[in-house]
């Protein structure tokens, strides 16, 4: 058994609109249908509209946001969850005066060039 967590997982490095790493992805996890990562946005940030063909899900942990996908656009907060189909085009901002927290899943997971793009650092340590 493994654990994967912040510290021993790939994230997206200094970026000033988010920090996201992936916590089980095709890199570390290479016979898993899903992928799962926890992400956050700083106050007065969003992440970009964006598409992909994994469906994907989102459950808000901390913070306060306005989530779109494709024409919609609705508040989320603390213990919302949200369904995205596969190719819909959707992100997230964060509405708050605090950090903007959120899991997601995907499935099936990432490709592994998805993956290296945007999730291309490996912490060490744990």
């Amino acid at each position: 058994m493994k654990i994967y967590n912040i510290n021993n997982t790939y994230n997206t490095g200094n970026l000033e609109i988010l920090k996201s790493y992936m916590l089980i992805g095709c890199r570390n996890v290479e016979e898993s249908n899903i992928s799962i990562q926890i992400s956050s946005i700083p106050v007065n940030s969003e992440q970009p509209i964006h598409a992909h063909e994994p469906e994907q899900c989102y459950y808000i942990i901390r913070g306060n946001g306005l989530m779109m996908i494709e024409n919609e656009q609705e508040p989320v907060g603390p213990g919302d969850a949200v369904y995205i189909a596969s190719n819909k085009k959707h992100g997230i901002k964060n509405t708050g005066n605090d950090v903007l927290e959120y899991l997601t899943a995907n499935t099936p997971p990432f490709s592994e060039s998805y993956e290296q793009k945007l999730w291309p650092d490996k912490q060490t340590g744990m």
